[in-house]
């Protein structure tokens, strides 16, 4: 099962092994200049809230490759996509973010082999939602 899905794109133990996943909430409140007094706070919205998510891949030995490349492909799509995460401590429940966009994947690839092709790649990778997240948790099985 997976542990977290970005549209078609399954991040799980063993292929597009998900690492960390880390989270911002930005609330935006500038100080605003009162005449003859000290600057006051207003809030004017909320920031991003990006995601990022790293991973570490074994392809020669684990597999994971071919997922790399299609969360890659993801977006270069320039597509808004679904973020799930799964939880199988509560029940395999299931937590629907809503739509998100793929702002940035980058990879390091090393350990390279007689066939040019790395044996290790550490990702990492930048969402942000698409509007509002609107969380909602489900049962699935």
């Amino acid at each position: 099962m997976p542990l977290l899905s970005l549209g078609k794109c399954k991040f799980e133990i063993g292929k597009l092994d998900l690492q960390a996943f880390d989270e911002e909430v930005e609330v935006k409140w500038p100080a605003i200049a009162r005449f003859g007094g000290r600057p006051a706070r207003q809030n004017t919205g909320f920031g991003e809230d990006p995601i990022h998510l790293s991973g570490l891949l074994y392809p020669e030995e684990i597999g994971g490759r071919a997922e790399y490349d299609k969360l890659k492909a993801t977006a270069r799509a320039r597509r808004p996509v679904t973020l799930v995460t799964w939880s199988t401590e509560l029940d395999n429940e299931a937590t629907i973010w809503g739509q998100f966009v793929i702002l940035r994947v980058s990879g390091g690839h090393t350990r390279f082999g007689p066939d040019g092709k790395s044996r290790k790649i550490a990702f990492d990778t930048e969402i942000a939602p698409l509007g509002d997240i609107v969380a909602v948790a489900e049962r699935w099985f």
